[in-house]
């Protein structure tokens, strides 16, 4: 199958398939981070909460700082090539917000302040299930970004895959790091992962 590398870093290598992305793995940090570092996570993440607090709370901040909003969540500070999916990230982010009061996908809000930005699951975390048939690709993003009552305003209709890849809020919060936990994997009902040591062909 053709194959084209389409950005290159210290970090990763993404690649385009006919049928997806994915990303091959990230090495494994040689030490562990420094305090400062950790510490410069952690703030970054709680910005990033007061700033979608006060986004949601104030009803008209994301759309007073669309720069910013698009640039967290689509990596592109050019707002108004998102006017329409920027602003359907104000009823989503709602929706979210009631969900996980209702202690449905608490995990949403489950990585840790300090832990480190990932584009891919740590190495190891997770691997294939022995019944998924389609390699390293998931194919679509719809199976995990169009599910239940909620569709990620992030989710390109005509493609079905992210427009926020590498973006802030892919790195720092769940999307980056999926799965990170069987409950995810339950929660999505995803065919593609199993948490390492448990069984691989489980669902």
């Amino acid at each position: 199958m053709p194959e084209t590398i389409v950005a290159q870093s210290s970090e990763h290598l993404t690649i385009a398939l006919e049928r997806g992305v994915y990303w091959t793995p990230p090495p494994v940090p040689a030490r562990a981070p420094a305090r400062r570092q950790r510490l410069g996570w952690a703030c970054a993440r709680v910005a990033f909460h007061a700033y979608v607090g006060f986004a949601l709370f104030s009803g008209v901040g994301g759309f007073l700082t669309a720069p910013l909003m698009t640039h967290l969540f689509f990596d592109d500070w050019r707002f108004w090539r998102y006017w329409r999916r920027g602003a359907a990230l104000f009823p989503h982010g709602w929706r979210l917000l009631l969900l996980v009061l209702r202690g449905e996908g608490t995990f949403m809000l489950g990585v840790p302040l300090d832990s480190p930005p990932l584009s891919r699951p740590l190495r190891g975390a997770a691997q294939l299930s022995g019944a998924w048939p389609h390699g390293d690709s998931c194919g679509s993003c719809r199976r995990c970004c169009q599910v239940k009552s909620l569709c990620c305003p992030i989710l390109e209709p005509d493609t079905g895959r992210c427009g926020g890849y590498d973006s802030f809020y892919w790195r720092y919060f769940n999307c980056g790091r999926y799965p990170s936990s069987q409950s995810e994997i339950d929660y999505y009902g995803c065919p593609k992962w199993v948490i390492s040591g448990q069984e691989a062909g489980a669902g």
